[in-house]
């Protein structure tokens, strides 16, 4: 039995390894994790190199380290590691960036047996499970996600723990204050996207929904998101000039926007507050079951989105559920706009949802498996 000192009042040492301060989705949610984490412990975030995509003029008060990086294998990462010796080690992982890191995942694992925990923001449904040896508990963000790793790929139940996405609550702004200082217009009905542009959010299909709108409704849609900097040619700036020709060839260019650069949170705040209506309509990834921040940066706003199971998380009525096809958005797009009351339902029960899992939530359920984990006589409890 612990009886020296309670749990909650032990100051962890914790090592968060992942992206950080570039134009990347497991950065953002490291940033705001660990936000939360460093009221009461010490994070370290230890961090990627920046590889051609930092955010402009950067700047945390969460001290990072950066050590390591996707394109080869050193040591950086496991000495600073050692140097720290921290309680925690927790990775978020993310195929694309440590695919070519796999053994010296193991090797830190290997180094601080029992203290290593692996947050999966995609679990790949194929194949073989290859990063059981990678650490001591795994995070998923969807019971499903759970249920594959145990019943296809064998995972111990124990291991594998499920806290969802944190969500990135909105301040409220009043529209006609956000719409002046965006200069975006007072008389328009305006539909928001935001996300990294390329082919898989479908923002060609959203152009073509309003086209065919903007004669019955006074409209205006505006995407923000950068070029995603690691797809593939024809995903990324390819699809980003078809959907420059597309506006063109549909005399749209008054209605639509695409502002292809970062933006910080506290200006996407407004463009929130500013509109009427989001939009997100991402593909299916299945047979891999990923996280998708997008979803989790929540206004008081109705949210029209694909039926996919990227977003399964979310309980029935938080969003406006289609098909990825333009004449099922343009219905859609009517309702919401048209219909206050439906626009208002959809809009409370999501951000019910995002009361539930507010990133200082999160945080918590994260600690309380962290303490589920620890050897506490590192942190000088007595057993008796």
């Amino acid at each position: 039995m612990i009886i020296s000192r309670k749990k909650e009042g032990v100051k962890m040492r914790i090592a968060l390894v992942a992206t950080f301060g570039v134009k990347c989705g497991i950065a953002t949610y490291t940033e705001h994790l660990a936000a939360e984490l460093s009221g009461e412990h010490e994070v370290v975030v230890f961090a990627e190199d920046c590889i051609d995509n930092q955010q402009p003029d950067f700047k945390s008060d969460i001290k990072f380290i950066r050590c390591f990086n996707r394109n080869y294998v050193d040591t950086r990462l496991l000495e600073e590691l050692e140097a720290y010796n921290p309680d925690i080690i927790h990775v978020q992982h993310e195929y694309g960036i440590f695919r070519g890191l796999k053994n010296l995942l193991n090797v830190v694992r290997d180094t601080f047996r029992g203290r290593v925990l692996m947050t999966l923001h995609t679990v790949d449904c194929n194949g073989e499970f290859d990063l059981i040896e990678c650490a001591d508990y795994f995070i998923v963000h969807k019971e499903e996600a759970r249920v594959r790793l145990i019943n296809d790929k064998g995972i111990q139940p124990e291991m594998v723990k499920v806290i969802p996405h944190g969500t990135l609550i909105v301040p409220e702004i009043p529209m006609e204050h956000a719409r002046n200082v965006l200069e975006l217009p007072l008389n328009r009905r305006i539909i928001i996207s935001h996300a990294f542009l390329e082919r898989r959010k479908n923002i060609d299909k959203i152009i073509l929904a309003v086209a065919e709108l903007k004669d019955e409704i006074p409209i205006q849609y505006v995407h923000i998101g950068d070029i995603h900097p690691h797809v593939l040619y024809e995903n990324g700036q390819k699809f980003y000039n078809e959907c420059i020709e597309l506006i063109e060839e549909l005399g749209v260019q008054e209605n639509v926007r695409l502002i292809t650069n970062f933006v910080s949170d506290e200006e996407l705040f407004y463009y929130l507050n500013a509109c009427d209506v989001i939009v997100t309509l991402e593909d299916d990834t299945y047979p891999k079951i990923s996280a998708s921040g997008i979803m989790h940066t929540v206004a008081r706003r109705p949210v029209i989105a694909s039926d996919v199971i990227n977003f399964a998380e979310f309980p029935e009525g938080s969003f406006y559920r289609i098909a990825i096809d333009k004449n099922t958005l343009k219905h859609a797009i009517k309702e919401i706009l048209l219909d206050s009351e439906v626009s208002d339902r959809f809009a409370e029960r999501l951000f019910d949802y995002a009361r539930k899992t507010s990133w200082d939530n999160i945080a918590n359920a994260h600690l309380n498996l962290y303490y589920g984990c620890l050897d506490y006589t590192r942190l000088g409890y007595v057993y008796t």
